[in-house]
Order: C-alpha cells, then structure tokens, then sequence
C-alpha cells in the first residue's frame, strides 16, 4: 500500500555510520522535507562485501534482506547509491541488482547504469587543486594516490589528475601512482611509494580525505614535513580535512549536495517519467594549509575586504569559509541568518565608533541570537570560535587608528568569545547527560521486555515505550510468524505477510493482538496503523546470527540515526530471550534447562564463544579423570596470542578483540569439533585432546600457525595476528587434575614464545 497523501522516495545506501553516507543521507533528508515526501531509507551492505571486507562480522550479509522491502507496490521512487552499494560486483551484476526492481523508478547516484538516470558529483576540482600546486608552490613532481582500480570514482579522479599534469605542462609517471581502498590504512602503500621516488616527490594528491589520514603518517615517519617538503591535497572535504594537522587542502565535492540532487530527480521521476539521464555537479578546491599555503582562521583574504569595506562582504566571505551552505532546511537557513545579523551588528558598532555603555550592551546581546538560532549546534563548536575570531580580526583593522575604539572592539569579542564558550559547554554537558540516559534506555530493551517472560503482548509494548523516549518520532516493529534461517549460501525469500507487534507515535504507544496484526509485507510503511503526517524513516532487518525475526521501521531524528545500530540488537536480543523463555515454560524440564542454560553461559567466554577457564576445568576434568579414559594418551596446549598490546596501541582495542577472536579461530580450526578449547585470560588460551598418535600431536602446532598464515595472508588488516603455542603430553588418570599439569605447558610456551617476531606489521 502506497501513502496517498504524499510521494514514497526509498533510498538505498551501505551503512550509516561514516562520514560520506551522513552527508548523502543529510541532503536527501532535507530535499525530501523541502518536497513534502516521504523518505525511507534502507541501511544494507554493498553487494558481496562480505567476501571482501573482513572488517565486518561473518553476517553483515544478513543487513541485505532489506532490499526485499524495496518494490513498486510500496515506494514511488528510489535512489540507489551506486557507488557504495555496488563496490564489490559488476556492473553488469549491479545493474541486474537493480532490474530485479520491476517497475519502480530508480535514480542511480555516483556510478552511472546503462538504462538508469544518475546524478553523480564531478571530480574536475582535482585539477584545480593541481594547477594550485603547481602555479602557487612550484610542485612538479606530483603523486597520487588513488582508489582500486575498476571503480568508477577512482577511475575519474585518477584520469582528472592525468588532464592536470598534461594542462601543467607535466609528464604523467605510473611510478607516481598507488592504488589504495579509500581507506585510512594505508600508512605502507605511501610510505612505499616515497620510497620508490626517493627524493624526487614533493606533493601527493590523494583521491579522498581518510587517505590523508595513512598519507599523513607515512610522510612524518620519514622525517618529511607536511605542506612543507611535500604538499599534500584530498578529496570530499569531510570533517577528516579539518581535524588534520596541518589542516588539508581539498576539493569539495559535497555529498549532502548529490544526496539533495538525487532525491529531487527521483520525485521528479515520480511524478513525470522522465529526467536528464545524467545530472553532474560539480567541484571546487578548499585551500588549507596542507599544501603549503600559510592561512590561518581565514584571515588572510580580509587585507582584500578592508579597503572596500562593507558588512554584506564580510558576512559572505566568514559564511563561504566555515559555514556548510548545502541545503538543511529552514534551521540552518535561520543559523546562517543570525550569523549575518551578528555581523551586521557589530560592524555597525565599530563603523559608528560610539564605544558608549548602550552601544556595547547592544552589541553584546546580539550573542544571543547565536545560541537561540542555534548557531552552535548548526556549524560547530570549533567554526563557531574561528567566526568570532575572525570578526574580531576585521573590526579591529577597521578602527585600527582608533585606539580606543579598537579596545572596545577586542572587550566586545573576547566576552562573545566567553559567552560562546560558555555555551558550548553547556551543550556538552546536556549531549553528555542525553548520550548517558539514551543508553540507559536502549539497555533496558532487554531487561524490560524478559521482565514479562511469555506475555507477547507486553513484552512488544515494552520496546516502544522505550524507544518514543529516545528521539524516534515514530516506530512500528513486525515479526515473522515464526523466525527464518537465512545462510549466506541461501537465497533470501521475503515472506509475503508480517505481524505489526507493537508501535509508537509520538506519545501513542500501543501493542496488537490477534489478526489485527497481520499484513502485507509491501505495507510496512504505509498501512492503518501509520501516521498521515510526512515522514523519513529506516527500515532495518531484526536478525541474530542466521535468525531473522522481522524488521523495524524507525522515524529518528537525523542526529541520531546511527543510533539503530544500538538498538536493534538489543530488540533481537530480547525476542530470542522471550522466545527462549516461552519455550522453556511450556517445558516440564524448564527450571532444570533454564539452569543448565545459564550454567553454560556461565562457562563460556562472551568475546569468542570457546570456553573460558571455568569452562575449561569443569569440561576437561569430566574427560581427563572419567574411568572410561583411565591410561589413555592426551595432550594441553596452551597458546598465547602475540603482540597484543602493540595492536591495542597502535590500532585500538576493536583490532584487539578482532585479534583475539582470530586466535581462537585458528586454535578451534586446527583441532577437531570435539576437542575442548578454552581462553584462560586476556590473550592466553588452552585446549585439551585425546589422542595417543604422536606423529599427530607433534603436527599440532605447525597446523595452528599455517591456519594463521593463511588467514593473515587473506586479511586486509595491515598487521599478522600470530600465536605462540606449548603442547605437553600426559596420559588421564581418575587420581589426579589437569591443573597438575598447567605449568609444564605453561613452560612449553614459553620456548616457544622466545622465537615469536616482535615486528607486527605485514611486508
């Protein structure tokens, strides 16, 4: 079921948590409220990237089901972020992804489809920022670094940078070339390709801004300075180029822009059938310091504005350099209002030259507009700082033969600069207190939906009362009729009918029962129960590992979007609980599974998933002191994972968990499915085997490291997971523990441990 009151627009993106799709998904976002439709947003996973991206767990396939929800019965539109959903398949793969979508209309963003109109961002500012270089700082040996070959974006940048060099008068060197993964973690690919050209590079444009981030390193462990020995430029212009130090020099192709863009052309597609088959936007440099260039606070261009003084230019030029124009909405246009009323006020003070105890008061209550606008929270704590600076900078120079109207000027900022700061402060401690009691109430899913163990009713009434508390406008929860095994070898199959369980409204919260919750799967957004009203909403699967239990349709305020990630594993959590907590009461053996579930739980270690040394004891002993076992062979292993604090230290305690979870896979996969495995400490595990074969223990550690040397070799981490492993041979015996025997294996690491390689990285 359609929404008659208004358009449907569906918008298909990989993940929601990085700095590219929250800007797409802001543009979309604002064009849909500017156009009074609907917008539902669909947070699946590029195409097959689980075969490629080890980062993730091994069910972020399972994020894709969502694409089932999109259809002609449901959406009048959708646009389909090409270029992050189809980054792993072809384009004849990607395009059959999309002719799966029978008679909807589909607006392609960032890689164009043969039969799709799309609206892309072009890369042409590159050569802008290159000609930069060369004309501004006498670069004429520039490298790039670019994305994988084969994809589009990358292959567009890298061709825009051969145009430069040819247009500069430069000769284009593959050896001035490296191919990343628009990744961060790229630190020996640069460092590489310095090494390659030692001496002769003296600037690297890279093809997006986390790059910069691998670049910066790789450059500085060299010795080499940043914007001094080598110039260094980006590309997106996200928030990574101004956090950088020196801040980066960049070409801003706006993605909030191309998501705006493309929801207009969808809607337009709705309602006509037909738009340009390519709409392209374009791109500009932003000239930081990264490339050499000395401007600070964006002062240097106020010399220019002094001698042709007047409020509308300064007011355009502080707007242009920190304030993001990309269409918002009303609010940010209210924000930027207030900015120039702002500045309008306190030229006018220092124009006049009246330093009398009115004229300051007046200018000083125009401070408040910038807090009731909502400046702060608009452009930023840190561009909100670097305004008034400026400001102060240009009222300054204009009294500057006025000492004591120049005295007042600096009085009137610095107690701005105070009263800002002050707010600011205050925005911290409120996002602070909000952040504490958000997860509080995510947390308590859970526990408030097993509190009512087998009600279903208020089990599902118990999620949306705590979900309308933490800025979800609006959420609708459906379930399956009974949950559905989906392996990544399976064809996913969408069933044709959900069950509205519960929902909420504003302040409308109510649970269904009986056939008043059952539907067609295609009215998830639109059925009897949804408000009337316009909204922009994420769809997103309810799963646990291979188990899918239905979806939610969430209406979160924009800020929070990221927040379903919290959540929905807590709702799934919940409904395996209640699940498990039906089937146990309707069980004579209930109490007595209930226990040895919990018992269970109790012995295995949460990170991953083997025993922990509770677990172990408990399960070894069984085995080692059983009469049935007396005299039979054995062998403890005991293995340590190398390096660990280096992985902590250098790439975060994610990397170390990644790491641990790798080493108990390596240590479970090369031994058999009944041998007990256990991790005993923080990067320590054991294992315990029946075996009186000796050719095969002795193969027992060499099969472990060859488990871990292949997996490094596959893996895209830039570091090798290794283990140290001691095994020591013992036979059972009723008379005796295997704690008796920890320590000799304990030994056997150690030699081993003396051999493993400090040096973490791969070569």
């Amino acid at each position: 079921m359609k929404d008659k009151y208004r358009l449907t627009i569906g918008f298909l993106i990989h993940h929601l948590d990085n700095d590219y799709s929250k800007a797409l998904l802001k543009g979309a976002a604002a064009a849909a409220a500017e156009s009074d439709v609907n917008l539902v947003i669909y947070p699946g996973r590029s195409l097959n990237c689980q075969l490629q991206d080890r980062k993730y767990t091994a069910f972020e396939y399972q994020h894709n089901v969502v694409y089932s929800y999109v259809s002609a019965n449901a959406l009048d539109a959708a646009v389909v972020s090409a270029g992050t959903i189809g980054s792993f398949v072809t384009k004849e793969e990607f395009k059959a992804f999309l002719d799966g979508f029978e008679g909807l209309p589909i607006v392609t963003t960032e890689n164009i489809v043969r039969g799709y109109p799309c609206v892309r961002l072009c890369g042409s500012g590159i050569k802008d920022v290159i000609s930069h270089l060369v004309k501004e700082h006498g670069r004429k040996h520039i490298a790039f670094v670019s994305g994988p070959k084969g994809n589009a974006d990358a292959d567009e940048r890298l061709a825009y940078y051969k145009e430069a060099l040819e247009e500069n008068g430069l000769v284009y060197d593959p050896e001035m070339v490296a191919y990343g993964r628009f990744s961060e973690y790229c630190v020996d690919l640069v460092g590489d390709l310095i090494d390659r050209n030692e001496g002769k590079i003296d600037a690297i444009c890279f093809a997006n801004d986390m790059m910069c981030k691998g670049g910066y390193k790789a450059i500085e462990s060299r010795g080499l300075r940043v914007g001094k020995d080598i110039s260094v430029t980006g590309y997106d212009d996200s928030e990574v180029a101004a956090a950088l130090v020196p801040p980066l020099t960049t070409v801003r192709a706006d993605a909030s822009r191309l998501g705006y863009r493309a929801v207009k052309e969808a809607v337009k597609l709705a309602k006509t059938g037909c738009i340009d088959e390519l709409t392209s936007l374009g791109s500009a440099p932003v000239i930081r310091n990264s490339c050499g260039c000395q401007r600070t606070s964006g002062n240097a261009a106020l010399g220019a504005l002094a001698g042709t003084f007047s409020a509308d230019k300064l007011a355009a030029h502080i707007i242009s350099e920190y304030v993001d124009q990309s269409p918002m909405g009303n609010d940010a246009e209210a924000a930027i209002e207030a900015i120039r009323s702002f500045i309008a006020e306190v030229l006018e003070f220092t124009v006049k030259g009246d330093a009398s105890r009115e004229a300051v008061g007046k200018c000083l209550n125009a401070i408040g507009q910038l807090s009731e606008k909502q400046v702060i929270l608009h452009i930023g704590a840190e561009k909100t700082v670097e305004i008034l600076k400026t400001l102060r900078t240009a009222a300054a120079n204009i009294c500057s033969d006025n000492s004591a109207m120049k005295s007042a000027v600096y009085e009137i900022m610095e107690r701005c600069l105070e009263a800002v700061i002050s707010k600011i402060v205050s925005i911290h401690y409120n996002q602070m207190d909000d952040l504490t009691f958000t997860h509080f109430l995510i947390n308590n899913i859970t526990k408030d939906m097993t509190i009512y163990g087998s009600d279903e009713e208020k089990c599902y009434f118990s999620i949306v009362n705590n979900l309308y508390r933490i800025h979800m406008s609006s959420s609708f929860i459906y379930t399956y009729a009974e949950p559905i095994i989906h392996t990544n070898t399976m064809e996913w199959k969408r069933p044709n009918t959900i069950m509205l369980k519960s929902y909420h409204d504003g302040e409308s919260l109510a649970a269904l029962t009986g056939n008043a919750q059952n539907m067609n799967a295609d009215d998830f957004f639109c059925n009897g129960f949804t408000p009337t009203r316009r909204r922009t909403a994420i769809i997103s699967p309810l799963f646990m590992n291979e188990e899918h239990y239905g979806i939610i349709v969430s209406e979160p305020k924009f800020e929070y979007f990221t927040y379903i990630y919290s959540i929905t594993p807590q709702i799934c959590t919940a409904i395996k609980l209640t699940k498990l907590v039906s089937q146990l009461e309707t069980s004579l053996d209930a109490a007595q599974f209930r226990n040895s579930q919990l018992n269970r739980m109790s012995m295995l270690d949460e990170l991953t998933g083997v025993y922990n040394r509770r677990g172990f004891y408990e399960f070894t002993n069984r085995v080692f002191k059983a009469p049935e076992n007396e005299g039979k062979h054995a062998v403890l292993i005991f293995a340590d994972l190398d390096n660990l604090k280096k992985i902590n230290d250098n790439y975060g305690h994610d990397d170390g968990d990644y790491s641990i979870k790798s080493a108990a896979d390596f240590i479970r996969s090369g031994l058999r499915n009944t041998d007990i495995v256990a991790r005993i400490g923080g990067d320590e595990f054991a294992a315990f085997a029946l075996c009186d074969n000796a050719t095969i223990i002795k193969t027992i550690p060499d099969r472990i490291k060859g488990i871990a040397a292949e997996h490094n070799l596959k893996s895209d981490k830039p570091y090798n997971v290794t283990v140290s492993i001691g095994i020591y041979e013992l036979d059972c015996s009723p008379n005796s523990s295997v704690q008796a025997y920890m320590d000799k294996a304990d030994a056997a690491l150690y030699a081993d441990k003396k051999n493993k390689n400090p040096d973490i990285m791969k070569h």
